[in-house]
């Protein structure tokens, strides 16, 4: 009857205690993986462009997030006249072996009777021109990951610049 007993509350003793042990272990797995930074790139890259006159008056700055192997769009219109497009973008993201991001893109703007298609790899962080062909505009891609450090400091770059200063 004791020898019973004993293995009977060692046994009690082992379910709850194990079942409590389980529960704090995977808490803290769960709390770990909510608190610790994502990984570099995980939802995908930022690609900017620049497109420009050559007096160097800039005539669009489309920005999109794209995740690898997805399309990403982004469609400007007027917003005074919602059916005339401004610009359309369209860009697909791949990431190489070598550590380059590979750009498929689709620019066309209407207004300046640009339509133009390529594909071209870039390094995290490094503008890049693109060819329009015999346009008089000019181009260039820049890609970042997100989210990353990169990322960051790209968007404060642009808050920096957007900020008016007014005269004294």
């Amino acid at each position: 009857m004791k020898s019973t007993r004993i293995v009977a509350i060692l046994i009690l003793s082992f379910l709850f205690g194990g079942g409590s042990a389980e529960v704090a272990v995977n808490a803290q797995r769960a709390l770990h993986r909510r608190l610790s930074p994502q990984e570099e790139g995980s939802a995908g890259e930022l690609v900017a462009l620049q497109i420009q006159r050559d007096d160097g008056e800039v005539v669009a700055r489309p920005r999109v997030i794209a995740s690898p192997g997805h399309v990403a769009q982004l469609v400007l219109r007027d917003p005074e006249d919602p059916s005339r497009v401004r610009l359309a973008l369209r860009v697909e993201t791949t990431r190489e072996a070598s550590g380059d991001v590979a750009v498929d893109y689709l620019i066309s703007v209407p207004g300046e009777e640009l339509v133009c298609s390529g594909r071209v790899s870039v390094a995290y962080g490094v503008e890049r021109k693109l060819d329009l062909g015999r346009h008089p505009l000019t181009a260039t891609l820049v890609a970042v990951p997100v989210p990353s450090a990169a990322f960051d400091a790209f968007l404060k770059s642009e808050r920096a610049s957007r900020r008016v200063v007014l005269p004294i």
